[in-house]
């Protein structure tokens, strides 16, 4: 198998690892009564900012075109401020359990959207995988759909974006460096994010973080650049597919998450999603398996 896979799946599995806890810490992060608007901007232009400095020596050593950045505005609406606005004013309605199902539903698009564009095939392994992945998503949820809200539809719709904006970038990762379109992504998102900010009136009442707030907000922003660089680097070296089927396991990790900080243990029900979900991945990585190399490059 390809050594470019084989780095792709390792960097995907950490980002559903960085995932599982980001979801976690910014549902606590919004029940401590942050806007989620304002939480949003502030990340996505620290993160932003960080990007641009890991990207100016891309910038000078890499031809740009108009078209290139025209790209780059694309992914930032499409990607890095519409569905975060979505996603995040959708959490502050609903749960962190909640909301990581939905958003783990991305598998699913990502594939049909593979299958449709990208030409990807499926394998009888790959196909009996993602039916076990499904059945551990929906054993999370007591096999039973929740009642739908506002709050659950904006996740869903967030998802939707996203699911469109891993085509893109996979489609532009072939000329264009990842982490060019993550710096385009979470700046250029900022800028889209504080413009919404201001002309819906998110910011019109006086809000000061307090050094508390400003810690705890350091700590998701450091969780999304994490996410962001390993994600993108990820989709640059393996199919879309194959790394989103599995950051599903980011699910399983909020639970835990969730399970610690209530310190009681998992439901039934939920410690065989996390089985199911778990099973499921390795099936998918099991032809990657015998050529498993410790070594990990970013």
């Amino acid at each position: 198998m390809n050594q470019k896979y084989i780095q792709g799946i390792k960097l995907a599995l950490l980002t559903a690892i960085i995932s599982g806890l980001a979801n976690f810490l910014n549902k606590e992060m919004i029940i401590s009564g942050i806007d989620p608007v304002y939480l949003t901007m502030i990340k996505s232009a620290l993160v932003g900012l960080a990007f641009v400095g890991l990207a100016l020596p891309l910038i000078k050593s890499q031809k740009l075109q108009k078209i290139d950045w025209l790209k780059f505005i694309l992914v930032a609406i499409i990607g890095g401020s519409i569905p975060f606005i979505l996603f995040f004013k959708g959490l502050a309605l609903t749960t962190a359990i909640k909301a990581s199902f939905i958003h783990k539903t991305l598998f699913v698009w990502v594939t049909l959207w593979s299958l449709m564009f990208f030409k990807e095939k499926i394998k009888k392994y790959q196909f009996i995988a993602l039916i076990i992945i499904a059945a551990g998503i929906l054993a999370a949820i007591n096999f039973r759909f929740f009642s739908w809200g506002r709050g659950e539809l904006m996740i869903l719709l967030a998802t939707l974006f996203w699911s469109a904006e891993i085509m893109l970038v996979k489609k532009f990762m072939k000329n264009i460096d990842f982490r060019l379109l993550a710096a385009a992504r979470m700046f250029f998102g900022a800028l889209i994010i504080f413009a919404f900010g201001i002309f819906s009136g998110s910011f019109s009442s006086a809000y000061a973080p307090t050094i508390n707030d400003w810690a705890k907000i350091l700590v998701v922003s450091a969780f999304l650049f994490g996410y962001v660089l390993t994600w993108y680097k990820a989709l640059s070296l393996a199919p879309a597919s194959l790394v989103t089927n599995i950051l599903t396991l980011a699910f399983p990790i909020t639970i835990l998450a969730s399970s610690f900080k209530s310190f009681s243990l998992p439901k039934s029900l939920d410690i065989i999603s996390i089985f199911l979900i778990f099973a499921g991945i390795i099936l998918i990585i099991q032809p990657f398996l015998e050529k498993w190399k410790i070594n990990l490059k970013i």
